[in-house]
C-alpha cells in the first residue's frame, strides 16, 4: 500500500478496534474508514457513510531536524554523496459523518477518537507491529482551528460541519540510497568521529 495508505491504514485499523470494544453499537461495518469524504463530482462518498472517516489533508515538510550527514563510507577510503532525508507531517482530519437520527453516535464515536489517541498519543515499531521501518517513532497531536481554518478545512474537504478532530502526525522520513557521487578520503572527506591525522 505504500509508506503513506501503510501507516494510516494500520493506525486505522487499531482506532476502529479500540472503538468496536467500547460496544456503542453492533455492527459488521468498520467504525473507521480510510477514504475520503466526496467523490470526484462532489458527492458523498459511499465508503465514507455512518462511519468516523480517516481523510488525509495535507502534506507539510518537517524542517526542524537536522541530524544529517551527507557522506556515507563505501569503501576504507572512498565516501558516498546521498541527497538528504526528506521527513513529512501528516495532517489528518478524523470526521465522524452520521447525520440525522445517528448524530448522536457520531458524537460518541468521536469522543472515542479523542480517548484513543489521549491515550495513545504516539506508536514505535514496538508497538505497532507492521510500521514501515524507515518509522521510529509516530506522534499524533492535537491541533486546534479557529472558525475561519476550520471552515476553509471543511471546504477544502468538501463537506459541511459534523463533529471532527485534527490531528498533526510527526512524523515520516523518506531515505533514498542513491549516490549522488563518490569522493575519496584524501580529498577531505573523513568519517564522522575519525581523529585527524597528524601533519608533519
Amino acid at each position: 500500500m505504500g509508506k503513506l495508505g501503510g501507516t494510516l491504514e494500520l493506525i486505522r485499523a487499531r482506532l476502529d478496534e479500540f472503538i468496536r470494544n467500547a460496544e456503542l453499537a453492533p455492527r459488521q461495518e468498520p467504525w473507521v474508514v480510510l477514504s475520503n469524504l466526496t467523490d470526484h463530482e462532489g458527492r458523498p462518498a459511499a465508503p465514507a457513510r455512518d462511519a468516523v472517516v480517516m481523510y488525509l489533508a495535507n502534506l507539510q515538510h518537517e524542517t526542524i531536524v537536522s541530524t544529517y550527514n551527507r557522506n556515507v563510507p563505501v569503501s576504507q577510503d572512498t565516501y558516498g554523496i546521498v541527497s538528504p532525508p526528506l521527513y513529512i507531517d501528516l495532517f489528518v482530519l478524523l470526521y465522524a459523518n452520521f447525520e440525522d437520527q445517528a448524530y448522536a453516535v457520531g458524537l460518541e464515536a468521536i469522543s472515542q477518537v479523542i480517548s484513543y489517541f489521549q491515550q495513545t498519543p504516539w506508536f514505535t515499531q514496538q508497538s505497532l507491529p507492521g510500521l514501515d521501518p524507515d518509522i521510529d517513532k509516530l506522534t499524533f497531536e492535537f491541533v486546534n482551528l479557529d472558525l475561519l481554518g476550520l471552515n476553509h478545512l471543511m471546504g477544502l474537504a468538501g463537506v459541511k460541519y459534523l463533529p471532527s478532530v485534527f490531528y498533526k502526525v510527526r512524523m515520516i522520513p523518506y531515505r533514498g540510497t542513491a549516490m549522488q557521487a563518490q569522493v575519496p578520503a584524501a580529498k577531505g572527506v573523513e568519517a564522522p568521529g575519525q581523529p585527524r591525522e597528524q601533519e608533519p
